[in-house]
């Protein structure tokens, strides 16, 4: 008897803990009858529905009424604290249902399918809404217990991230602004680059268009010749145009726009960009780019500025003469570009800190340039790695293949 007497009195303290625990969480909890959903999703197997997912996708309106049959058994204070106005008694009447905006329908079928499946939890970010129906960004958890499924029962926890999500939104703004006035700023170093690769297509137009009316103004104007340099013309034309695109999509501020691009038609893209820079620094240029690669989910203006930041710094590093290889090859991490100089190195007090924001080994530099590569490198996936070779510095990038 005296046992029977402790067993219950243990069980008291610890539901007075888990009540108390409950209350005083500054997560909005709430615990939840997932008992009549068992029973939709017996009777679906009872139809010879083995894919659940599959049948949620196909059949939503299933999903809203998985949730309008899911029952709020309790709430905390901090779940109507949450809702605004209202009582807890309108909270829970209200049904689950009224919570899940129906874009964020699949989240509910997800955190089904992870009970159903055995999984301990579910986690992910998503879009839910009050009992009046404003919506905000929510961090939602779903935690599974054995001893508390058995009985139908789970607890959901629901945490607003409205904040970090602006203040994500405000960081990723001040960083996209950063990388345009990088751009900028580099794209002011290569002044005498850019003019150059203009001015070559210009006086080629000039001087066939000289060739083309001399051809004319013959007794017998030799309309072949005119014809082969009209062709000549649209050309350069063509190429002037390019290089101008090449210098405003740099140029322009805009927000990214990731697709499928290849890795190593960008890197020749860009090496055309610095040709004049190369010759400048009478630099051998090296291409080792390995064929049959897939494509990677880059914004083009992005990974450009990337690609050319890394080959302006190396040669810089090298001064006059020396050699730049940009290679390419696909690992087991995705698709890798090694950009290698034969420059001084890095010193060794700097390889830890290349990648701090306004750190500089340059005079006049705005620490900035790889401080920015890591951001777009990171932002795809990816990583980005400074280490010395065996005759120079030799920069990383790997980047996830696109799905």
């Amino acid at each position: 008897m005296a046992d029977t007497e402790d067993l219950v009195e243990a069980l008291k303290r610890s539901e007075h803990r888990y009540r108390n625990i409950f209350q005083a969480m500054s997560v909005a909890f709430w615990e939840l009858d997932f008992f009549p959903v068992g029973d939709m999703l017996r009777g679906l197997r009872k139809q010879g529905v083995t894919d659940f997912a599959a049948h949620f996708r196909a059949h939503p309106e299933f999903v809203r009424a998985m949730m309008d049959a899911t029952r709020i058994i309790d709430a905390n204070d901090r779940t109507v604290a949450l809702h605004g106005p209202g009582d807890k008694a309108a909270l829970m009447a209200a049904g689950l249902g009224a919570y899940w905006p129906a874009a964020s329908s699949h989240v509910y079928a997800e955190a089904v399918i992870a009970a159903v499946t055995g999984a301990p939890h579910y986690v992910t970010e998503t879009r839910v809404q009050t009992l009046h129906g404003v919506e905000f960004d929510a961090l939602f958890t779903a935690v599974f217990p054995p001893d508390t499924m058995n009985k139908g029962t789970l607890l959901i926890g629901v945490v607003d991230i409205t904040e970090r999500k602006r203040a994500e939104a405000l960081l990723a703004q001040v960083q996209a602004e950063f990388a345009h006035a990088a751009r900028i700023s580099m794209l002011g170093e290569l002044t005498a680059s850019i003019a150059h690769e203009i001015n070559q297509p210009l006086a080629a137009i000039a001087a066939s268009a000289a060739a083309g009316q001399r051809w004319l103004d013959r007794e017998e104007p030799d309309l072949e010749e005119v014809k082969t340099l009209v062709a000549r013309i649209a050309r350069d034309a063509d190429r002037a145009a390019r290089t101008i695109g090449r210098v405003r999509d740099m140029a322009m501020r805009r927000a990214p726009e990731p697709s499928p691009l290849s890795l190593n038609g960008l890197v020749e893209e860009a090496m055309v960009f610095l040709r004049h820079e190369i010759q400048s620094h009478e630099v051998t240029l090296t291409l080792d780019l390995a064929r049959g690669l897939p494509p990677v989910m880059a914004d083009r203006t992005q990974l450009q500025q990337v690609v050319v930041n890394l080959a302006v710094n190396a040669l810089q590093a090298m001064g006059q003469g020396g050699r730049l290889v940009l290679a390419t090859d696909l690992t087991d991490h995705g698709i890798r570009l090694t950009v290698s100089d034969t420059g001084p190195g890095i010193a060794p007090d700097d390889l830890g800190k290349l990648f701090a924001s306004f750190y500089t080994t340059k005079d006049g530099g705005m620490g900035m340039g790889l401080p920015i590569c890591q951001t777009i490198v990171e932002s795809y996936g990816g990583t980005i790695k400074a280490a010395n070779g065996e005759t120079g510095a030799v920069f990383t990038v790997t980047l996830p293949t696109s799905p």
